[in-house]
Formats: structure tokens, sequence, C-alpha cells
């Protein structure tokens, strides 16, 4: 072993390579972060500074080629695995025309200016166009991580590196076999026969070995990754062989295996991770490695083809982009989004520059001019890409929703460790993209009076930390809750109230506990005490192998008040698993639950069928395969959809050994809330329900005052709704202005919304404030009121104190009588003219 003082540069021991590598893709964005650039260009930067031409640390040998090769082709199957495909078919025109644009004004410019401006041959010309004609996708992590992977500009942007890529990798192919004096029928037949049967093999095998391997192979999802990324490497390499580029293999697996891997999977976040933080980094830092300082010195040739290089690619992409934003009305971010993600040059050009420079096509100034603009590009472009995707992101996040997409709150019991893990992909699945609320896993222990309740409690903890850490792995927040019940059922209602769940994921066996029941006893007597919708799940297959979504719905479901939330919850998993949403309606009129789903704005291919009873047992036997996932949506008996079938179908769905979900919307009623009175005190905050001047050491015993003047003490209901506005959950309680807290729950068996408004003079101390609190606002709502309803209320409530100053509150808090309090609600009113929640 060599010392140090044997170390010469470049750097030749692997291990140090390898550490100044790593150190230099973690250290240097964060630097870029620091000034406000983008962290993607650090890897490139440090490449550069590391690279032969300045301080000649590294040099491209070959480990480093093999994973800058490596990362390309990465980046490019991550851009086909996660580009959005209902997106992209519904805008598949959209890609093309873009596509076309940004391939077309590139290439013909570029080849006019290099054939007659510059003096370069036809060949010449036209290769050197065809490297920034193409696109590479390098800002892509941006924009994941930024979140607008789904906008339209993005999916149109990232559908037309399909075109451009594949003909600017055709133009290399033409052009070298024409040099060689190879170009004529003959070749021509093969590349286009051997491009045909590549493509069809790639999407008609690989999604048939793929639903085989992820079937048959459970050990966790190691072996799951690494069967995705052999297939990877697999295809790219079969492209190459049949006469293309690897890239474009890499891009057709990613598409290829698009709907087999969930968004929200703990593959997908494997897969995610190791692109991002090892092989992506590692390609970016071999661009660096490209770079010749040095050659900017050596004449005014390489300035020229330098800059005629990078100012017609970045001119002609701009016009490309300018163009589509007039055709589709995209915005102004979108647009330069689009003009950021499409300007990058790596990929198809780096190979283009290669080739020619083997064959004597073009020379060393090209070649260097080539690597100077690769540099450059990908430099620019994810600046671009992360001011402006900020932009649209924030955009997106101000969306106003409709009422009924509110952030759901999900509980999913838990009592099978088997199981566990996909009733909480589901939950994943089923919650809202944009949605900053957990998901709640739940186990609940038999109350006893012997010591085996502890043991019991430990046990259950076991199965949530199964759980915890399966949610770690899917990047999804939650927060375990255990309780201990009399009666499992009990606790399951008990823990969604408290916690104002919206929706509920608890898996079924199959097995019937007595005849007279439809699952068993805890899960049926459930359906009876609570009003959330309930997704039971027998799966008997793993998620990422579904195609397809079939949903039955009987006779009257949409008479159910939330038949919309249950429409939207099919859509919104199908988006997830599956391609097609195939809607199968029971002696009901087809035209009206198609007016039904045409009003869920979500992009899935639906298609509706009508049929009976008798006939649906035949119909799900003969048509349904192990690709389907059922998902019948059911109705509570008493309610207008129940009928007989409801209770028998589960037992046959299990018979028949298929994957199903059965739906119980919810059967709340949609009750709007009330406006406040415009002048006045509101009108449900009530005279007994304000308390000034209070005294109270704490803030818990200041709610439990104002608790106690409509929910007394010896009401069972007192508790609960203390705890949950004082313990459960921090979050509940916000502090609209300094000084100012305002905290709401729903509760059971209220008649009306409440408001309650306490003042202290001295203040209490609140562990979400850092200074004492004076004024305690707490809205109370019946636990019929929806979810959207009684935010809608809270936000109503806040508008009075979001424009107040601080003297104001000063004043308040020190307020004696209710007609002070009066006049200070009658000022606000005025200090907000026109406000309103109606967008809200």
């Amino acid at each position: 072993m060599g010392s140090l003082s044997e170390l010469t540069l470049p750097i030749q021991d692997p291990v140090l390579i390898f550490g100044i590598c790593m150190t230099a893709i973690l250290v240097v964005p964060l630097l870029l972060e620091r000034i406000r650039l983008p962290g993607i260009i650090g890897p490139i930067l440090a490449g550069v500074l590391l690279g032969p031409s300045v301080l000649n640390v590294l040099e491209r040998g070959q480990a480093l080629e093999l994973l800058g090769a490596v990362g390309l082709l990465y980046i490019m199957f991550l851009a086909g695995l996660e580009i959005d495909m209902g997106q992209f078919l519904k805008h598949r025109n959209r890609s093309l025309v873009f596509g076309s644009i940004t391939f077309l004004i590139p290439q013909v410019l570029g080849t006019i200016i290099f054939r007659y401006l510059l003096g370069f041959d036809w060949a010449a010309a036209i290769l050197i166009a065809s490297m920034f004609a193409s696109h590479t996708l390098v800002p892509y992590p941006i924009i994941s991580r930024l979140g607008i992977l789904k906008n339209n500009a993005v999916v149109t942007t990232v559908g037309g590196t399909i075109f451009t890529d594949t003909i600017a990798l055709l133009i290399l192919v033409v052009i070298a076999r024409s040099v060689q004096g190879e170009l004529n029928a003959m070749f021509w037949f093969s590349l286009t026969l051997s491009m045909i049967i590549y493509v069809a093999a790639i999407l008609y095998f690989l999604p048939r070995l793929t639903r085989w391997f992820f079937r048959n192979v459970g050990d966790g999802g190691r072996s799951e990754f690494l069967f995705v990324v052999a297939i990877v490497f697999l295809c790219a390499f079969a492209a190459k062989a049949v006469g293309t580029e690897a890239i474009l293999g890499a891009f057709l697996a990613g598409l290829t295996l698009n709907r087999s891997i969930p968004e929200r999977s703990r593959l997908m976040s494997r897969i995610q991770f190791f692109g991002d933080t090892f092989v992506i980094p590692f390609f970016l830092l071999f661009i660096g490695l490209l770079v010749d300082v040095s050659v900017l010195l050596s004449g005014a040739q390489a300035w020229i083809v330098m800059i005629a290089m990078l100012s017609t690619n970045v001119g002609t992409k701009f016009i490309a982009a300018k163009l589509t934003q007039r055709i589709y009305n995209y915005t102004n971010p979108e647009m330069w989004v689009m003009f950021g993600l499409s300007t990058c040059e790596a990929a198809a050009t780096l190979a283009a520059a290669l080739v020619g420079y083997e064959l004597n096509i073009i020379g060393d100034d090209v070649l260097n001019g080539v690597v100077l603009m690769i540099f450059a590009t990908c430099v620019l472009g994810p600046s671009i890409v992360e001011r402006f995707g900020r932009e649209i992101a924030k955009q997106e996040q101000e969306r106003p929703y409709e009422p009924r997409e509110a952030p759901q709150r999900i509980l999913v019991p838990l009592a099978n460790p088997a199981t566990s893990e996909t009733l909480i992909d589901i939950a994943a699945m089923l919650r809202d993209r944009g949605s900053e609320e957990m998901v709640f896993p739940l186990t609940v222990v038999a109350e006893r009076h012997d010591s085996n309740t502890e043991s019991n409690v430990a046990g259950a903890e076991r199965l949530l930390a199964h759980a915890v850490v399966h949610a770690a792995e899917i990047n999804l927040p939650i927060n375990p809750v255990t309780r201990v019940a009399a009666n499992p059922a009990s606790g399951i209602v008990d823990a969604a109230t408290e916690r104002r769940i919206s929706d509920i994921v608890i898996g079924w066996n199959g097995v019937r506990s007595t005849p007279q029941r439809i699952f068993g006893g805890v899960i049926d007597q459930m359906l009876e005490q609570a009003n959330q919708q309930i997704l039971v799940c027998r799966l008997t297959h793993p998620i990422s192998t579904f195609r397809r979504v079939v949903a039955i719905l009987p006779a009257l479901s949409d008479h159910n008040p939330s038949f919309y939330d249950a429409v939207r919850t099919l859509k919104h998993l199908t988006a997830q698993v599956g391609e097609e949403l195939q809607v199968v309606v029971v002696d009901d009129d087809l035209d009206r639950y198609k007016h039904h789903f045409d009003a869920v704005k979500i992009d899935v291919k639906t298609n509706l069928i009508k049929t009976n009873w008798r006939e649906l047992k035949g119909t799900l036997s003969t048509t349904i395969t192990d690709t389907d996932l059922v998902i019948l949506v059911s109705a509570r008996q008493k309610t207008v959809a129940y009928t007989g079938e409801l209770k028998r179908l589960p037992r046959e769905l299990a018979d028949l050994q298929l994957s199903f979900i059965v739906l119980y919307p919810s059967e709340r009623e949609v009750t709007s809330y009330r406006p406040l009175k415009p002048h006045g005190l509101p009108e449900i905050l009530a005279e007994e329900r304000v308390l000034l001047d209070l005294a109270t050491p704490s803030y818990e015993k200041t709610v439990e005052a104002l608790l106690s003047t409509a929910i007394p003490k010896e009401d069972k209901r007192h508790w609960s709704v203390l705890k949950a506005l004082v313990y459960d959950d921090v979050g509940y309680a916000s502090e609209v202005l300094p000084g100012v807290i305002i905290s709401h729950a729903r509760v059971r068996e209220l008649k009306e919304t409440m408001m309650f408004l306490g003042t202290h003079p001295e203040g209490v101390r609140h562990e979400g404030s850092n200074q004492p609190i004076h004024v305690i606002v707490l809205l109370l709502s019946p636990d019929q009121v929806s979810t959207p309803d009684h935010l809608a209320q809270l936000s109503e409530v806040a508008r009075y104190f979001s424009h107040a100053e601080d003297k104001d509150f000063a004043t308040l808090a020190g307020y004696r009588s209710i007609e002070e309090l009066r006049q200070w609600f009658n000022r606000r009113d005025a200090a907000a003219p026109g406000t309103s929640v109606q967008s809200f």
C-alpha cells in the first residue's frame, strides 16, 4: 500500500477517486444552494474544476465513464417511468406538435447556418444541427422534486423528448451510414424492420414478464428493484443492437413499466432515491469532466463554433417554446420551464459528436464546441427550471379546490401483519397528492382486567412499528394510534370521530364469522356505527400487477349524498393503479351515471356498461382477470341503494378469488356552513359562550372553561373533545396572529355549529406559540357537517382576526362587557369589506 507522498495527479486510487466524487456530489450542491443556484449544477461544476483542464484531480477513466453512462440512461428511464400516461395520452398531439417544432426549427436553421455561414459540408452541417435539435431532460430531478410532473406543459415537453431524440439519433445513423457508403434500400429495410420488432417485443413481453415477477417474488422489494434496474439496461442494450441508441431503450422501458410501478410505492421510492442521490449526479459529474477549458484559449475558431452552436440552440429552443405557448395558451412560467427542459443538451448530442468525430465528419473545434455547449446548457437549463418551476408549483398549490376535493384524513385499522403494508399502500394512493394531512394507522387492543392488556399493547405497537417503517419507505406522513377499548369496532369508530377521519381503509380475510353477516363482527359493527367513507379491502395480488379497475354500481347508488366523493375515489385510485376504469351499472340508467363520472375532472379512460344482478356473476367470472381490481360501490342497510345482493356479493367475489374493494360512500349529509352575520357578534357565537377577563392557570383550563359553557363535564363527549382540542394534534390550533389562537374540532351528536371566545389579560402559554396567548377562539361543528364546510366556517371565523392589528387584540383582551365585544366585531367587519370565503 502506497503512502500519501506517492499520490500523484490525476488520482489513480479507485477508493480515493470514489471518495472525492461523493464528497463533491455532497458539498458543491450545498454551497450553490446557499447562493441561490440550483444544486443540480453542482456536480457539473465540480467535474469542471476537478477535471483535466483545471485541477487535474480526476480523469475520464473507465469507471467514471461507466457511471456517467449509467446516470444518463437512468435519467431517460425516470422520464418515461414518471410521466403521467393519462395526461400524455390525452395530450399526445401537443407532445407531437412541440416535438416537431422544437426539432425542425433548430435542425433547419442550424443546417443553414453551419452550411452557408460557417462553410461546413452538408453531412457535417446536418449532423451538427441535429445535436441541438434534440434535448436531454437534465433538469428532470428538479421538476420531480417540485411536484410538477403532471403539469400539462411539463408532460408536453417530456413527451416531445420521444420525438426529438428518436429523429436526432436516426439522423446520426443515416449520416454515419452515408459516410461509410452503406446507405441503400437494404439499410432502410433492416432498420425499419428491426425497430418495429424491437418496440413490439418490449411493449408485448415486458409488461407480462413484470407482472409475473412481481406476483411470484416477494422479498420486501429488493428483488423488484434489482429486476427493474436489470430490465432498463437490457432494454438499452437491445436498442443499440437494433441500430439506434441506448437512451431510447431506457426511455421505452420507463414508458412500458409506467403502469406497473405505482407512483406512491416502496419500489418507486427506491428507484427515485437511487437515481437522485447516486447515478444521476455521477452523470452530471462526467459532463463536467468532458469540458476542456484550455480550448477557449486556443484561438478564435473554437469561440466561433461554440457561440454559433450555443446561440442557435438557445435561440431556436426559445422560439419553439414561445410558439407552443401561443398555440396552447400556456402561462409564462410554463413556457420558461418548457424552454429550460428542452434547451439542455447531453445524451443524443454527445453520441452524435463522438460518432461524427470518429468518422472524421467533424473536427476538434466542433467536438470541443459541443462539449462546451453541453456544459453551458446544462447550467442554464436547470437554473431556468428551478426558478420558474417554483412559480408553477406555487400556482398549483394555490389553485382553488372544489369543496369536495378537501384533503382527506385517512384511518387504517391494522390487525394482520401480512396485510398491513398493502393497506398502507391503499391509503397512500387514496390520499390527495397535495394533502398535508397525515394517515393514521390504528391498532385496537381489547380491554382486559388482567396483566395481558399491557403485553397486548406491546404487540400492537410492534405491528404499528412495521407500518411506520413501510410508510417511511414510501414517504407517507403518518401518526400511529393505539387504543384500548372493550369493543374493537367502537374503538375504531371513536378514533375516527376524535381525529375527524373522512376515510377508513380496513382489510378483510374473506371469511364471515356468521352466515347472517357480510364480513364479520368487527367490520359489520363498524359499518353500523361509522358514517365515513369506508373501503374494505381483500387483495390477492400485489397492487403493481393491476391493469384495470372494474367498478360495480348498484341501482340508485347516486342517491347517496356523498356519491361524488365515491366517484372521485374510483377515478383517483384508477389513475394510480390502472389504465382504464370499467364501470358496470346494475339495473339503472346509464346516461345518468355517465354524467356523474364526467363531472369528476380526473383524466382516466372510463367505459360504462349496463347489466342486471342475474347476469353480473357470470360476467365477473368470465371477463375479470387477475390483472383487474374490482371495486363494489355498496350501500349500508336502511339506505335507498341497499339490496340483499350487496350482502351476498362480497362472499361471491371472495369465492372467485378476485382482488376487490368494497367501498361504502360516506353517509354524512352535506350541510353548508352559515356565514357570519355582517354586524355584531357572529351568529354562531352566543353570549353564554363568551368568557371575558379569564384568570385560568393554563391553556388547558382555559379551553375546558370555554367548553363547559356548552358541553358539561359530566357529558361523555367533554373529555374526548377537550383531548382533541388540547392534546391530540397541535395542528388543530392555529395562531392566526401573535397572541390569538383558534382551535377547532367536529363533535358527535352536536346539534349546531358553535363558536366560543375567551380573553385572558395575563395570557396563557401554548406550545405552538413563543408568547402568551390572550385571545382563545374555539369552533365546534357537528360530525354531520362535511370537512369542506367545517373548514369554510373556520375560514369565515378567521377572517375577523386576520385583518386586525396587535393593538386591537391588546384592546380586545381588556374588554369587560359583551357590548364592547360586539362593537369590536363591527369594526372588524368594516375593516374587511367584501371578504368572502366562497372560493375556499
